[in-house]
This record gives C-alpha cells, sequence and structure tokens, in this order.
C-alpha cells in the first residue's frame, strides 16, 4: 500500500530540480501547475488555435511528419492525424520501466510542456495532471530510442495509455487495460487536438528522467564512497598525511579538497582520537599504496564529473525540447532541433565514465583487505583459513563488477545511424547512454557495499582498539544489519543488506553530525568558501 500524498510540487517549466524529480518517481507527491504556468500554456494554445482557423499551413499542426512533412493534412483529419502519429510511433521493445521511473518520465514531460512554448491545450495537461497523482501509469517499454527526434517511442508509449490505448498500470489496480485503469479512478482518456500528439512525444524526456535518477544516485553514493575509503584507510593502519590541506590547495580542483576535507573530518585529528592510529603511529608508514594515498585526487574528479552532469540534466528538465515550438509573444512557430539529446547523451556518457572509478579504485582497496601480505590481517578477513573462504569469492564479484563497467563505460554517443529516410541523419542514441549510466551507478554502490562489509570486518581484528567517533558510528551501523563473519555462511545476503544502506544514504545520515562538529573546529575546505553548505552537507 503506497503512503498517503501529502506534498505538492508546484510546476512552472523552470525550476524542477533532479532531488525533486526522484522524489515524484516515489509517488508520494503530487504535483500542479503555478498560475503563471497556466497562464503561458493557454497562450500557446491560442496561436495554434490561430493557425488552425486562418488556414495556414505548418509543419505538425496540419503537416504530416519527418519525410512528409510536405504533405498538407485537412482541417477534418487533424486529430486523426496526431492519433496516428502516436499509434505508429508507439514501437517500442524491451520490459517496462519501472513504476517509480514511469512517474518520473510523466512528471517531467509535464514539467516542459508547462513552459508554454509545445501549443498543448491546459485541458489535456490537467487531464496528465490528474492521470500522474493517480499514479495510473503507461506501459512504457525501456529500448526503442535513438534519441532525436527527442524518444519519440517510449514518449509515444507513455502518451498511449492516457488516451486509453495498450496496458497501464496502478496501484489500486494492478496491470490492466488503460482504459479500464483509467475508469477505475473516474478518469476518462484523453482526446488529442491538433498538435497534441507532437506535442507529447517529441522531447528528451525519457533520457533525461532516467539521467536526473543515475545523478542523484551517483551524488549519494560518491559521498559515502569517501567514508568508506576512510574506514578501509584505518583498519589497513595507513597514513593520513596524504590528506594534509597544504597538499590539496595547491592542487585547488573543488572536487579535490572536497574529498581530503571528508577525510580528515572522520579520520584521527584534533576533534576526534583513534586508539588504532595512535598505537601505530610509531610505525606508521611514509606514505600508502595509491588506492589509499590518492583518494582525494580520484574522488575528487569523480565529484566534479558529478556537478558538471547535475548542471547539464537540470536544464535539460527545464527546458523546450519538441518541435515545432511555439512564440506566443510574437504569435510565432519555428522548427528547429531542440528534440536532439545530444547534451544529456554525451553528459551521462560522462556520467559513467567518471563514477566508474569510484569502484575501480574500491576493488583495489578490497584486495588489499583481504590479501594478508599486504593488510597483516587473516587471509579474506576470517578466521580459520582453509575452512572458511570468507570474503575470497564477494572480492572476485567485486571484481566482475569493475569489469562489466569498463564495457558499459563505452559512450553510446559516439555512435550515430541515421533515420527517417535520412532526414534524421544524426541521432545522440541518448536512451542507451542513460540506461547504461544507470546500470554502471548501481555496480559502483554494490563494489562499495562489498568494500564496506570488508572493512566493518577487518576492523573486528583490531578489537578491543576503537576508531574514530564517526567511523565507530559506521561500524554500528553495519553491525545493526549485518553481524561480524565468524564462520563462513551465505554471502549474499550480507551484501544485499549493505548496499541498501548506501542507497539509503544511512552511511552518509550516520557520519553527517560529526562532520558538523569537526567543520566547527576547523571550518569548510577553500573549494567551499561561498558555497551553500547544506547542498554538500545534507543527505537529501
Amino acid at each position: 500500500m503506497e503512503q498517503e500524498l501529502q506534498q505538492c510540487i508546484s510546476l512552472d517549466g523552470n525550476s524542477l530540480t533532479t532531488a525533486d524529480l526522484v522524489s515524484l518517481g516515489k509517488g508520494l507527491v503530487k504535483i500542479k501547475f503555478t498560475p503563471e504556468a497556466e497562464e503561458s500554456i493557454k497562450w500557446s494554445r491560442e496561436v495554434v488555435d490561430d493557425i488552425i482557423a486562418q488556414n495556414k499551413v505548418v509543419y505538425g499542426i496540419n503537416t504530416g511528419f519527418g519525410k512528409h512533412a510536405d504533405k498538407v493534412i485537412s482541417k477534418e483529419k487533424l486529430k486523426e492525424l496526431q492519433e496516428k502519429l502516436v499509434f505508429s510511433s508507439a514501437a517500442g521493445v524491451g520490459n517496462p520501466l519501472s513504476p517509480e521511473r514511469t512517474r518520473m518520465l510523466l512528471a517531467l514531460r509535464i514539467n516542459v510542456l508547462a513552459k508554454g512554448h509545445s501549443g498543448i491545450s491546459l485541458e489535456t495537461l490537467h487531464a496528465m495532471i490528474e492521470a500522474f497523482n493517480a499514479s495510473c501509469l503507461s506501459f512504457v517499454p525501456e529500448k526503442g530510442t535513438v534519441g532525436a527526434s527527442g524518444d519519440l517511442a517510449p514518449l509515444s508509449h507513455l502518451a498511449l495509455g492516457l488516451m486509453g490505448e495498450g496496458q497501464m498500470w496502478s496501484p489500486k489496480t494492478g496491470w490492466g487495460e488503460a482504459k479500464s485503469v483509467l475508469e477505475a479512478h473516474g478518469l476518462k482518456p484523453l482526446s488529442l487536438k491538433a498538435k497534441e500528439g507532437l506535442a507529447l512525444i517529441n522531447g528528451t524526456q525519457m533520457i533525461t528522467s532516467l539521467g536526473a535518477e543515475a545523478v542523484e544516485r551517483a551524488l549519494a553514493i560518491a559521498r559515502q564512497a569517501d567514508i568508506i575509503a576512510a574506514l578501509t584507510l584505518e583498519v589497513l593502519k595507513g597514513t593520513t598525511k596524504a590528506f594534509h590541506s597544504d597538499i590539496h590547495a595547491v592542487r585547488p580542483h573543488p572536487g579535490q579538497n572536497l574529498v581530503a576535507w571528508r577525510f580528515r573530518s572522520v579520520l584521527d585529528s584534533d576533534v576526534f582520537c583513534s586508539e588504532i592510529t595512535e598505537k601505530h603511529r610509531p610505525k606508521q608508514r611514509v606514505q600508502d599504496a595509491y588506492s589509499l594515498r590518492c583518494s582525494p585526487q580520484v574522488h575528487g574528479v569523480a565529484n566534479d564529473t558529478i556537478a558538471f552532469v547535475k548542471n547539464i540534466i537540470s536544464t535539460e528538465m527545464n527546458s523546450a525540447t519538441d518541435n515545432p515550438l511555439v512564440f506566443p509573444e510574437r504569435g510565432l512557430i519555428i522548427s528547429g532541433g531542440n528534440f536532439h539529446g545530444e547534451y544529456p547523451a554525451k553528459a551521462l556518457d560522462y556520467l559513467a565514465i567518471g563514477v566508474h572509478e569510484l569502484a575501480c579504485i574500491s576493488e583495489r582497496r578490497i584486495e588489499r583487505l583481504c590479501n594478508p601480505s599486504l593488510s597483516e590481517l587473516p587471509a579474506f578477513l576470517v578466521n580459520e583459513g582453509g575452512l572458511n573462504s570468507g570474503f575470497m569469492i564477494a572480492h572476485c564479484t567485486a571484481a566482475a563488477l569493475v569489469s562489466e563497467n569498463k564495457v558499459l563505460c563505452h559512450p553510446s554517443s559516439v555512435d550515430s545511424l541515421s533515420t527517417s529516410a535520412a532526414t534524421e541523419d544524426h541521432v545522440s542514441m541518448g536512451g542507451w547512454a542513460a540506461r547504461k549510466a544507470l546500470r554502471v551507478v548501481e555496480h559502483v554502490e554494490q563494489v562499495l557495499a562489498i568494500e564496506l562489509l570488508a572493512a566493518c570486518q577487518a576492523l573486528e581484528f583490531h578489537r578491543p582498539l576503537k576508531t574514530t567517533p564517526p567511523l565507530e558510528e559506521v561500524h554500528q551501523l553495519m553491525r545493526s544489519v549485518v553481524r561480524p563473519w565468524d564462520s563462513d555462511r551465505f554471502m549474499n545476503p550480507d551484501i544485499e543488506a549493505s548496499h541498501k544502506l548506501l542507497r539509503e544514504e544511512k552511511v552518509w545520515e550516520a557520519v553527517h553530525p560529526y562532520m558538523e562538529q569537526y567543520r566547527e573546529r576547523h571550518g569548510p575546505n577553500p573549494s567551499e568558501q561561498g558555497e551553500d553548505m547544506s547542498q554538500l552537507f545534507c543527505s537529501k
């Protein structure tokens, strides 16, 4: 049973954030339009109605599409024209998007239409909002878009269900015929007016909505990766010298300085003491292996990559990306190419490459934890080796995920295939860029979940010594869901439990109060000066 909807987000086509969109996907927030958006929508529709009344010929309103753009359609067939466009374009294949991702897709399409440059009627958009708020969600296959002209196939499937055709799902009815699902919620199928079919299906919202989820998950795992790496450094008796602020101040990349600050905030310092560090200080190494020493540099560029991609995706989420576009203040309709998905496609390929490195370096740290010649701990972090195998195959799983990511990180946006009889002769392949970016992020989460498990297990071999309070908090969090590895048992549930902690950002929540204490003593790092600190430290 889904939780009761309690909040409402007002859409204006200009200010939706990636975090907002992910929240909308969870089905706990309703949507409505701002008054300004409703006025823009009505004004835009008046331009379309005037063109029809004056019998002007304008692409997308009373012409064919693509190669058929020179075919003029009579006024009495304009409704049929729009319906047939949706029917023929609903040609996707594969598994349907999850309810969460379909909600995000629907919400984002409504948001960009709220800008008032698409010529869709307010009546149609209100019906779409009613469907969203009731979680009446179309069957949208995940495959079939080349990312120009926008995400035609998935958006056509989205529109098809709203028109009462095909399959639809809601929490109340489950899967069923779309018309029946709508009727169960007291809703009527959309009846398309001139230009409305094109307005519903022409845009980059499939790429962008999946991209928004990838960005938010990447943000969450990137900051938790710093905590996990710090715990690994601690249990391997590493030195904290490599995180000294002077080192990073002379290479002032924002991400690098932020990560180094995070390491300092949870490791041994004048704020938080570690008995493990204190005991081994006399024998502390001059420097550690790169997977430990260079974490700020490697994690840092991942953070900067995420920030860059988030900016691209946020702009795309609030952009008019269909064609033609209506400019009601001048009474113009202009054909262009804003539907081309190259921006989000390139950005999401970049995201996959940047975030993957968090898993790549994490796998190397897992190796150091499991290898007794490197860790000075029991082999594979378990007693009675031979009888017990410990983390031997968990490390193999991490290696397998990292290897799979290497293939997934090949950019899809370097490919293009001509479509639509060579009128659409360059495309972005952004749909695959978005889907594989999400797979890469999930693999990164899983590899770091294994490192977190291994680092917490390694800490058991240092007892009764304690690490710093923030890292003890992480260990206590893990032990609330996974007991110590005293003897071999079914490993997968432990990995899943650790992954769940990271997906829910529990590790970040556990250390956040301690970071605040450290910040009160030492302040933010130089790269954070003047920034909104809530964006860096709040968990949601």
